[in-house]
């Protein structure tokens, strides 16, 4: 990320998205006298570098620190399950690793992008980003963009992107919080950082977590241990730096259940002995210069190296290999006009994947190169408008079979935003996005089938702002159409009875429509509410089925949450989810019972006293019985995974 502000203020950071971002009611705000002492705040999900609040043509939620505190989410996953347009599966029960996170009706591991600082969390395999590696105690804020970014963020970019900010040190100061947690299921996790900025420009930031757990089910034991490592230098035209990380992530599978067995004893284990485990070092490298005065030169590049343990229940455990190297160079800068500064945005972005598992004869590897820009232009002192072109190439390698595979694909994107008065702005958009099938999905495919299509998909997009005194609101409305939708496909596997793991498939076409809305209210000094709807209308367009709801997607969730502060040091925060019914994952033909609709209740109350907080928690409120995925397939029938009943946590945090 940048040292500073590339654009400087003009027009464009009194737009009603930069109003909005910043409008968080006071309830949330973090202290007003730390705040003055760190960068002004800074948008970077809009041009891939902090830059002041630029008027994009989309919708997107900022999530403070504050708030993530608030709420008394320990878990990434927590958070996103409450936020517009979100919808999570979890195959696992601990809210970790197994946790996918879909968006705009999309469903797969790898339809929605998930960064922290600017790299890519998401695998070359059908394992979903890993969330669990991101330690909520080091994030300063979450970015969420709703709809296609295959522009700036390319590949995989398709639902939206899930850009994670974590926090830096600051000149002069030194920060630090140690923190310990207990709950249901032997629940414990033990968290400590510190971070400490000198005058000579140099800083730090070191941090370490380890989370141990029984969890829900049997079977289902997990052990997290994360350590973390940055050292930075800013110097008068720019910065550098090095990061490091090792994480080692022990897991133990409980496997679905059919709905008969959840019905006897939700908390069984089907495969008893099955557990995935992963050691994870990243090292990650990078640099920014002013090259002049309103132009900076930008690169970041990733190693990430994944060792894998698995068993699964025959045989002997099974080991794999999978790296993941990133390169991230781009030049961001403004030119000046009557109207103000337009922001230009030049990149590159290559990505080297490697995934091996001897025993199953895996040995893929895939490079996709892609060159991109991005205009954001003030054609007046109220209108801007937004165009960007984006060209990406695969080349994946199959080492086992000895066989290659090329393709492509361009992206593009046209938007407008216009700033009108009284708080409000409207914008419009038209966005490419495409998702190459990664080296895992190409390693599983039918008969005849040498490599999988490109998805692509075409999306248009319209929504306003709106800022009050006391609240503010952003909504839109979007229509996607996809094509080639990349997908693992059970019944056709077996009706083929070509083998017994199922394959990936490219499917017919798919639409996907509907509204999506974030607002928040300031009744008085003690409450503030937060509330949120998403209405997905998902509809297979050809095919076996055309007009049929796409399995697995709700039609509507929505989410409110009361934030209640009687007195300055203490804080009760109250949320509550609602999922709407679906049918279940597997039932193309619709000719199922639909899954019942499910509300959730977390009630969270903390207690601050000069550097010491207390706090807490309870998950599920009223007991409810409900499963992280459901679904139907020829051979299991109904199965799914049951999640945790009402549990409890407890913590106490000390920030100096």
């Amino acid at each position: 990320m940048s040292r500073k502000s590339t654009v400087k203020p003009t027009a464009f950071a009194l737009t009603a998205l930069s109003a909005a971002i910043l409008a968080v009611p006071h309830t949330f705000a973090a202290d007003s006298k730390a705040d003055d002492k760190k960068l002004e705040t800074v948008y970077v999900s809009a041009t891939r570098s902090e830059t002041a609040q630029v008027p994009v043509a989309t919708q997107i939620k900022v999530i403070s620190a504050e708030e993530i505190r608030v709420s008394g989410a320990k878990l990434l996953s927590e958070v996103l399950r409450t936020q517009a347009g979100i919808q999570l599966t979890d195959s696992d029960g601990s809210g970790a690793r197994n946790v996918t996170a879909s968006m705009r009706g999309l469903s797969g591991a790898n339809n929605v992008l998930v960064l922290v600082d600017g790299r890519k969390l998401n695998n070359p395999t059908l394992a979903a980003p890993a969330l669990n590696t991101v330690a909520l105690k080091d994030v300063e804020r979450i970015e969420v963009v709703q709809g296609s970014a295959g522009v700036l963020y390319g590949d995989q970019a398709v639902g939206g992107v899930i850009n994670i900010i974590t926090r830096r040190a600051v000149a002069g100061e030194v920060h630090g919080t140690v923190s310990v947690t207990g709950g249901t299921d032997n629940l414990e996790d033990y968290s400590a950082s510190v971070n400490q900025g000198f005058e000579n420009g140099l800083s730090y930031n070191v941090s370490a977590q380890k989370r141990n757990a029984d969890n829900y089910r049997d079977n289902n034991q997990s052990a997290y241990e994360n350590l973390l490592g940055n050292v930075r230098y800013d110097f008068a035209k720019g910065f550098v730096f090095v990061e490091g990380q090792t994480i080692d992530d022990e897991l133990n599978l409980a496997g679905y259940l059919l709905d008969t067995q959840v019905a006897v004893n939700p908390r069984q284990a089907r495969t008893p002995t099955d557990y995935a485990n992963q050691k994870t070092d990243l090292v990650r490298v990078g640099a920014g210069v002013d090259i002049t005065d309103n132009w900076e030169l930008l690169a970041e590049y990733a190693d990430r190296d994944e060792d894998t343990e698995s068993y699964y229940g025959y045989g002997t455990p099974t080991l794999g290999n999978m790296r993941v190297k990133n390169i991230t160079p781009r030049v961001v800068g403004t030119l000046p006009t009557s109207n103000g500064n337009a922001i230009v945005t030049l990149g590159y972005d290559q990505v080297d994947s490697e995934y091996t598992v001897p025993d199953w004869g895996t040995d893929i590897k895939q490079t996709i190169d892609a060159f991109y820009g991005q205009l954001i232009y003030p054609l007046t002192k109220q209108l801007s408008a937004s165009v960007g072109v984006r060209t990406s190439s695969v080349e994946d390698t199959n080492n086992m079979l000895g066989v290659k595979h090329d393709d492509d694909a361009t992206s593009g994107e046209f938007g407008l935003s216009y700033q009108l008065e009284n708080g409000w702005r409207v914008f419009g958009r038209y966005a490419d996005g495409f998702r190459f099938a990664n080296a895992d999905e190409n390693n599983l495919i039918l008969p005849g089938v040498d490599f999988l299509e490109a998805q692509t998909s075409r999306s248009g997009e319209l929504g306003a702002e709106w800022k009050g005194d006391r609240a503010s609101a952003q909504w839109s409305l979007y229509r996607m159409d996809i094509d080639n939708e990349l997908m693992y496909d059970a019944v056709i596997a077996n009706s083929n009875s070509w083998n017994g793991f199922g394959a990936n498939i490219n499917l017919d076409s798919s639409r996907r429509q509907g509204i999506a809305f974030d607002g928040q209210l300031v009744l008085s000094k003690e409450i503030s509410l937060q509330a949120n709807y998403t209405y997905t209308d998902a509809e297979l367009t050809s095919g076996s089925f055309p007009g049929n709801s796409v399995p697995y997607v709700a039609e509507n969730r929505a989410n409110v949450a009361i934030v209640f502060t009687p007195v300055e040091s203490l804080t009760v925060y109250l949320d509550s989810s609602y999922t709407g019914s679906r049918y279940r994952s597997g039932d193309d033909a619709n000719n199922r019972d639909k899954i019942d609709p499910v509300v959730l209740f977390n009630l969270n109350v903390s207690w601050q006293y000069q550097g010491v907080e207390i706090g807490g928690r309870i998950k599920n409120l009223t007991n409810e019985q409900y499963a992280g995925f459901q679904a139907v397939s020829p051979t299991a029938g109904y199965y799914q995974y049951p999640q945790p009943e009402r549990n409890y946590e407890a913590s106490i945090t000390y920030r100096f």
